[in-house]
This record gives structure tokens, C-alpha cells and sequence, in this order.
């Protein structure tokens, strides 16, 4: 940082007076005119501090501190003249900057004070100048972070999942518009975790790094190669037919089984699997290929692992895993969001009773376009398959319990509410705690509940099954024993569990007037629930002729169309 000063003034006297009381303390530089100074800061001088007369030939001392201003403006700006009037005052400080006036004759003393205090104000405009360029300088390396940040992996270098979803946008574009051909490729490490939990975390990061360098090294010649998450990586081969594509996957998979993953002395062979799919003028959307390529990944997986599954149009097992991958959006957005509705079903009593006790059982729609109703059969297995289950029983438990708490004239003379429970709900501690909540909170009483469990789920985890039942029926709550007849060991397993009703199979009933077989089992079942301490009920009951013998056989209740089919849970108010 310069502290020389700059002083201008047409007395040559004045200069050298000034130059022989000051020269010793400061960095002087003297000049006679306003054109010599202007030429000495276009060249290139720097000046701390400029000292000017206001009276002088050619160009005066406002003229020139503006001028100095738009060459220099980190100068501080003084200004001698003999006499001021207020207009010139006003001048100087609005277009000059002038910070200190000083007035002919003026002692060296005042000249030292007023560049001392130009200096220090000149120290000060530079710290805040420095410190800004330092702040510019940590924002423009924040931005350039975070933009790189925005288009790469910070770990392995290759670009990340949104620069890749730009890329086969671009791609998918390219093969609508001009018929190009391009592959996608999903790559995923099978058993990663054994690194990081046999080496540690760092290791893994250092296997992933060796990951990307191969794969940027690989590939070339405008192909897209990216770390999408975790240790998944996608490829997207331009320009590239199917056929040639899936020979380079095969390449690239043998390339990996040659490079083993060395650390701490010991070696990891790789083993990945990798889906391949095609990117054409029929493929539909970026997302939607970013999801078959992952699914075909997870089919190579579950084919064996370490293995390549290209996909076809005649591909049915990809087609059957995107179709649930679909139907798992819809339940999560479901759970979330207005889609599932509560229905219900009457149960009737088979004999005339003089009680106005209603029943019912609680059934489960979603709302699909066009609102659509979709019937449980399609996405129950799926919510099932992929561990939702329990979330959907918790759904339908808490909006039961809410809708029976806002219409008490219902509740009021309910007999008996059947909820479905999944397999997996059953022995769930966390559900206990969250039936005993709900319950609470809408001051349902526990006896007004039934929850139906299904004979297989009951008998899959019999110990487990039991206790926790057993426990909700000492609060109150009662259990139905859904589909009973349809398990291998029915009667050997009913004596020991702790129930409430029968639900007697509806491939018993519904053919029961045409079927003697079917007749004997249904009053076997029915029997021994009586002997058992249960009551019985029967669904699917289509017609009369099939709710008459069910009558004469003696079962408690009756269930199915010949009394009402589902609807909307509203239609009981």
C-alpha cells in the first residue's frame, strides 16, 4: 500500500518550501500544474493522499480532484487555496470529494496534521477495501463450489444425478427428434457394505473413488458416466445400438472383475451389477428410464448378483417390478395425500334379534383418476410386498377411529367394528402403543373394536401372535380370526388362540347350496368355534338360499351381498 503524496500547486516557492519542512517525513511528489498530475496518475503512479491548490492556470482544483476521482478514487483528496467563497466550497466537496480545506498562508505544522489524518484515512479506505475484495473473493469461491457442486459428485469427480438427468434429457431428445439410438446403464456395487464394515467408512470412500476413476476412464467420445447416489453409478452411452452397448456392459463388468479393490493389506474382489436398458424414440421420460435401468439393475441382483440384465420389450419380470415400483408411489402419496377412503360392509345377525346393534366391517379403497375407485386386490400385496402394510393398517385405524368419534349416534349403537390388521402389524408393539392412543383420544370403548387377523399371519408367528392378542383383549379390544379353513392346521392351532369370532372362508359358502362338501366343513368349522367359546361368521352370502343353511347350520353372522355391498362409509350416517 503507497504512502506517497501527490501535491500540485503553480508556486514553485510554496513546493519547495514544503518539500524542505515535510520531504524528510513523507514521500513527496511535487508538481507545477493540474496536466503533469493527471499524467503522472495515468502512467501508473499511485497516490495516497493529493494536496492541490484551487487556483491555477489551465485547469483548476475542483476540475482537477473530479478528474482524480474517476482515475484514483482510493485518493484522498485536500484542497490550499488563499480564499473560499460558499458556492466553491460546495463545488469542491460535491464533484472534487474534498475531505480538509486549508487556507494560505497555512504552517507545516497544519500541512502534516492534514496529510497525517489524509494517510490514516486512506489506511482505513484500504483495510475496508481489502477486507471487501476478501469477502468477493470467499463468495466467488463459494459460488464456484456450489456450482460445481451443482453439476458433480464431490467424491469421485463424475457428474451427479442432476447434471446426468440434464444429459439424458438432452439424449432422450436427441433420439425423438432425429431417430438416434443411446443406451442407459445403471451400475450398483453388490455387497458394499462389507467394505465399510470391515475397514471402515474412509475405505469406502476410497472404493468409490477407484470406482469412478474406471469409469472415467472407460468411457469416451461424448458418453456420460455419473455417481447417482450411494454406491450406484449410471452410464449413458451416445450414439450407441443396443447390441454394441451390451457388449461394452460386458466389457466394463469384466474390466471391474480385473481390478480388484486393495486396502490395509488386504484385497476385495469387485462384484456389481449393472441394467441396461435402451433410449429411443419410444422411450417416454428421463425419470421413467432412470427408474426401468434401476429396476433392471435389481433384477440382475436378484438373479444371482454380480451379473448384467439387458432388457426387451418381451421383458416381463421388468415390467412386473416397474409396475409395483408404480403402485408403491401411489400408496406413499396415498398415505400422504386424500387417495385411500373408507368403506364398509354390513354384518348382519343370522336370527332376529330385538337389540338395534349394528355391525360392520371396515374396508379400504384408493381414488384413482378420474376418481376412479380401485379395489384393494390391486395394490394390497404390493404395500405388502414392500413392508407398507403396517403404515396403511395405522391409516385405517386412526380415520376409523376419528369418523366413529364424530358420529355418535353410530357408535352409539355399534356392536362391533371390524378392522383389518396385516401380517405384519401383528406383534408390532409400536401398533399396540398406537391402538391404545387412538383409542384414547377419540374415547372409543375398546369392546366396540374387532380386529380381524387372517389365519396364516396368526399361525406364521403363533407364540408372538398370541401374547400380543391376548393383550389387547385384556384392554378390551376383540379379535376376529379372518379366512379360517383355508390353513393346513386350522383346528390344532384354534384351541390355542386367543379369539373373539370365526371368520368362516368365503370358498365354503359361496357354494354352499350346491356343494355337500363345502356344507360339512362349514358346519365342522362351525361347530367346534361354538364348542371353542366363538362365535361364527360366515361372508360371501350371495343369495337366500345359501344365508337359509347357514341359519339352520347355526352360524352367529352373515356377511356379503345379499345384504348390502361395500360403499363409502358415509352412507351409515
Amino acid at each position: 500500500m503507497t504512502q506517497r503524496i501527490l501535491i500540485v500547486d503553480d508556486d514553485p516557492g510554496l513546493l519547495a518550501g514544503i518539500r524542505r519542512s515535510l520531504g524528510r517525513r513523507y514521500d513527496l511528489e511535487c508538481v507545477e500544474s493540474a496536466k503533469r498530475a493527471l499524467e503522472l496518475i495515468r502512467q501508473g503512479k499511485q497516490f495516497a493522499v493529493i494536496l492541490t491548490d484551487m487556483r491555477m492556470p489551465e485547469m483548476d482544483g475542483i476540475e482537477l480532484l473530479k478528474r482524480v476521482q474517476q482515475l484514483s478514487s482510493e485518493t484522498v483528496r485536500l484542497m490550499l487555496t488563499g480564499n473560499i467563497d460558499q458556492q466553491t466550497a460546495v463545488d469542491a466537496l460535491n464533484q472534487g470529494r474534498v475531505v480538509q480545506f486549508l487556507t494560505k498562508p497555512c504552517h507545516s505544522d497544519t500541512i502534516a496534521a492534514a496529510f497525517d489524518e489524509g494517510l490514516k484515512i486512506h489506511t482505513q479506505q484500504h483495510k475496508r477495501k481489502t477486507h471487501q475484495q476478501q469477502q468477493i473473493a470467499e463468495i466467488e469461491k463459494l459460488n464456484n463450489k456450489l456450482a460445481y457442486q451443482t453439476h458433480f459428485d464431490p467424491l469421485t469427480g463424475l457428474a451427479n444425478r442432476q447434471s446426468f438427468h440434464h444429459s439424458l434429457d438432452s439424449a432422450l431428445q436427441s433420439a425423438r427428434q432425429e431417430q438416434r439410438q443411446h443406451t442407459l446403464g445403471f451400475l450398483d456395487l453388490d455387497h458394499f457394505h462389507l467394505i465399510n464394515d470391515n475397514c471402515g467408512f474412509a475405505a469406502g470412500d476410497q472404493l468409490l473413488r477407484h470406482i469412478g476413476q474406471i469409469l472415467a476412464a472407460y468411457f469416451h467420445n461424448g458418453d456420460q458416466v455419473s455417481r447417482l447416489s450411494g454406491n450406484s453409478f449410471g452410464f449413458l452411452l451416445i450414439n450407441s445400438p443396443f447390441s454394441e452397448a451390451e457388449a461394452r456392459a460386458h466389457e466394463l463388468h469384466d474390466l471391474f472383475t480385473r481390478q480388484p479393490f486393495r486396502c490395509e493389506g488386504r484385497q476385495f474382489n469387485i462384484a456389481l451389477c449393472i441394467g441396461l436398458i435402451p433410449v429411443n424414440q419410444a422411450s417416454e421420460s428421463a425419470s421413467r428410464l432412470l427408474a426401468m435401468a434401476e429396476t433392471a439393475c435389481h433384477v440382475a441382483k436378484d438373479s444371482g448378483r454380480n451379473r448384467i440384465h439387458v432388457s426387451s420389450p418381451q421383458d416381463s419380470e421388468l415390467t412386473s417390478r416397474l409396475n409395483d415400483a408404480e403402485w408403491v408411489s401411489r400408496i406413499e402419496q396415498a398415505l400422504h395425500g386424500e387417495q385411500f377412503l373408507l368403506y364398509q360392509q354390513t354384518i348382519v345377525p343370522s336370527m332376529t334379534r330385538t337389540d338395534q346393534t349394528s355391525h360392520f366391517e371396515v374396508l379400504l379403497r384408493m381414488k384413482g383418476e378420474d376418481s376412479q375407485i380401485i379395489p384393494p386386490d390391486s395394490f394390497l400385496n404390493v404395500a405388502e410386498s414392500f413392508n407398507l402394510s403396517p403404515q396403511i393398517d395405522r391409516w385405517v385405524i386412526e380415520h376409523c377411529f376419528h369418523w366413529l368419534a364424530a358420529h355418535p349416534d353410530i357408535l352409539q349403537r355399534l356392536g362391533h367394528c371390524a378392522i383389518n390388521l396385516s401380517g405384519l402389524s401383528i406383534g408390532d408393539n409400536g401398533l399396540f402403543d398406537f391402538i391404545q392412543a387412538c383409542a384414547r383420544e377419540s374415547a372409543i370403548p375398546a369392546e366396540k373394536i374387532c380386529f380381524e387377523v387372517t389365519e396364516t399371519a396368526a399361525i406364521a408367528q403363533f407364540q408372538l401372535a398370541s401374547e400380543w392378542i391376548e393383550a389387547l383383549r385384556e384392554i378390551g379390544f376383540r379379535f376376529s380370526l379372518d379366512d379360517f379353513g383355508t390353513g393346513l392346521s386350522s383346528f390344532a392351532y384354534l384351541k390355542n388362540l386367543p379369539l373373539d369370532f370365526l371368520k368362516i372362508d368365503g370358498s365354503f359358502v359361496r357354494n354352499l347350496h350346491r356343494d355337500l362338501v363345502d356344507r360339512a366343513m362349514v358346519q365342522s368349522i362351525n361347530e367346534i368355534g361354538h364348542t371353542m367359546g366363538k362365535q361364527t361368521i360366515a361372508e360371501r352370502v350371495e343369495n337366500e338360499a345359501i344365508a337359509q343353511i347357514l341359519r339352520g347350520i347355526g352360524v352367529d353372522y352373515l356377511q356379503g351381498y345379499l345384504f348390502a355391498k361395500p360403499a363409502p362409509i358415509e352412507q351409515l350416517a
